[in-house]
């Protein structure tokens, strides 16, 4: 009887184990995908810095008008900017902001998005007539670490370039290298962009 009462509860036993061993199984196929995205969620972390008025503000104080000027790409200027700024270009269309003082225009803004680490920068461009870069500002911000590329210290660095600057002198921020490679990119685009679609189209 005893030898019996062993073999039944062994058998049980395994039987337990390999159920045990089904559910986490099933635990991992349906739960940890959700527990995962869960975790990623907490990564975005939204941050508004400026809001578009407050943006457009600091683009062009005491401009009598701001207006938009939408430019359509040609495939040959996608190819021009994509070679001047070693930057994909995706967008069939760029919309720059112009502030004007007294008729004239003082200067031009891009607002733009380019992924950081895993989420979209927000961020302008701002830029003299002639193409150089006047100001560079981070409008939202959606993750928790990188942050630091909206303070003057890093920004300041574009100030006066264009697209025909070396962007390889940027300095970059511990524990922000992907914010920083991104938002050099995208200020690399928007000079380019400029260059071709407004002081390239004058000559």
């Amino acid at each position: 009887m005893t030898k019996y009462l062993r073999s039944f509860v062994n058998r049980d036993e395994g039987l337990l184990f390999f159920l045990l061993i089904l559910s986490g199984f099933f635990a991992a196929v349906f739960f940890f995908p959700a527990n995962s995205y869960a975790e990623e969620e907490k990564k975005f972390d939204l941050q508004v810095y400026l809001t578009k008025k407050q943006a457009l503000d600091i683009a062009f104080p005491g401009a009598d008008t701001i207006d938009k000027e939408r430019k359509w790409l040609t495939e040959e200027q996608k190819t021009v900017i994509r070679k001047l700024s070693f930057v994909e270009i995706t967008e069939n269309r760029f919309t720059f902001y112009v502030g004007k003082k007294d008729g004239k225009p003082m200067g031009y803004m891009l607002i733009d998005h380019i992924i950081g680490k895993s989420f979209p920068i927000t961020f302008m461009t701002v830029l003299n007539v002639d193409g150089s870069v006047r100001d560079v500002e981070i409008l939202v911000y959606r993750e928790p670490r990188g942050w630091e590329v909206r303070f003057p210290s890093f920004m300041s660095q574009f100030f006066g370039m264009d697209a025909n600057s070396d962007f390889r002198n940027i300095n970059s921020i511990t524990g922000a290298t992907l914010s920083v490679r991104a938002i050099t990119k995208g200020v690399k685009k928007a000079v380019s962009a400029y260059k071709v679609l407004f002081l390239d189209a004058e000559k």
